[in-house]
């Protein structure tokens, strides 16, 4: 029942009265973050994936994840598949009821597969090593948390099992950010909580929730461009965030409702600048003020640039500073 009334509250429950949020909401990359392995988008795309590691022949197809040393074979079913390509993605895979992250994952840039990123660099030591980690209870809670909806738990059924994977609504859903969308839909007295009315710091606490917050990397890292891809954490480190002023906010410049395309990204991106900064550039520059302030870094075996949310002046060839 939980998993229906999820299910309802994202897909049906809400959207009669907030349409075009809706709507908007279901093209995003956060809404598409998980996805079923006989659904992938990408899989469908590319009905063949291969790669090799050292001595082991990798093979993705219909579903199937196999991995081989010439003499054996395992064939895992990939349960889910996270992410959406953006910068790649990781397939959970399903051996004989336990989960697996898979050792190699898809890359949009290289159009194929590379080693998934935090696996072991080298060649594996054994075949269920080339397979990928298995993960624990703990790592599947903490990396279904971010991509799906969850529902209450179940009688029965322990939470981080293959079983408890199968009640989740994938993606980010309402539910997933307005923590009152329950109530709100049986009593509609009781308004989900609302972005609009709080500080900048209390946003990135709710986007930090998957994309760390500052307090998070601080306390545990990583060090270095590793942390990159965490934005609350660089942007807390910018000489113009004031945690209270929502303009400097994630929501500024990011509505999670949209998708919008790279020129709609920009010209929102300068709005919020120059609702501080009002007069001109002294360089000059009338707009993509992020492409001088906010430089891109490759975060190593990702195969892509993320933004860098530490916003500055930087210099040409600066070193990454952390």
């Amino acid at each position: 029942m939980m998993l229906l009334a999820l299910g309802l509250l994202a897909q049906e429950t809400c959207a009669p009265c907030h349409p075009l949020q809706a709507k908007a909401h279901a093209a995003t990359l956060m809404r598409n973050t998980l996805e079923r392995g006989a659904e992938a988008a990408i899989l469908r795309k590319h009905s063949v994936l291969e790669a090799t590691i050292g001595p082991y022949r990798y093979r993705i197809e219909n579903g199937r994840f196999r991995v081989t040393d010439g003499s054996r074979t395992i064939d895992a079913t990939i349960h889910w598949a996270m992410g959406q390509g953006e910068a790649g993605q990781t397939y959970v895979l399903d051996r004989d009821g336990h989960l697996y992250e898979s050792r190699l994952s898809f890359y949009q840039n290289i159009q194929g597969l590379g080693p998934t990123m935090g696996a072991p660099p080298g060649t594996p030591r054994n075949l269920e090593e080339a397979l990928g980690r298995e993960l624990s209870p703990k790592a599947v809670l903490e990396c279904f948390g971010c991509h799906s909806a969850q529902p209450s738990p179940t009688p029965g059924i322990a939470r981080g099992t293959l079983e408890w994977t199968q009640t989740l609504i994938p993606g980010v859903q309402c539910v997933s950010c307005h923590t009152d969308a329950g109530k709100h839909a049986i009593r509609p007295a009781i308004r989900p909580a609302s972005l609009r009315q709080v500080s900048a710091e209390e946003i990135s606490e709710v986007c930090g929730k998957c994309h760390r917050t500052w307090g998070d990397v601080a306390a545990n890292g990583p060090r270095g461009v590793g942390n990159v891809r965490f934005q609350p954490y660089r942007i807390a480190r910018a000489k113009c965030y004031d945690a209270v002023d929502r303009r400097i906010g994630c929501t500024a410049c990011h509505h999670p409702h949209n998708r919008p395309n790279r020129e709609v990204a920009l010209k929102t991106t300068d709005l919020a600048c120059a609702s501080c900064h009002a007069k001109l550039c002294p360089t000059g520059a009338k707009a993509d003020c992020a492409s001088c302030h906010m430089p891109k870094f490759e975060l190593p075996g990702s195969h892509f640039r993320f933004t860098d949310h530490w916003i500055r002046v930087a210099r040409n060839d600066e070193a990454y500073p952390d």
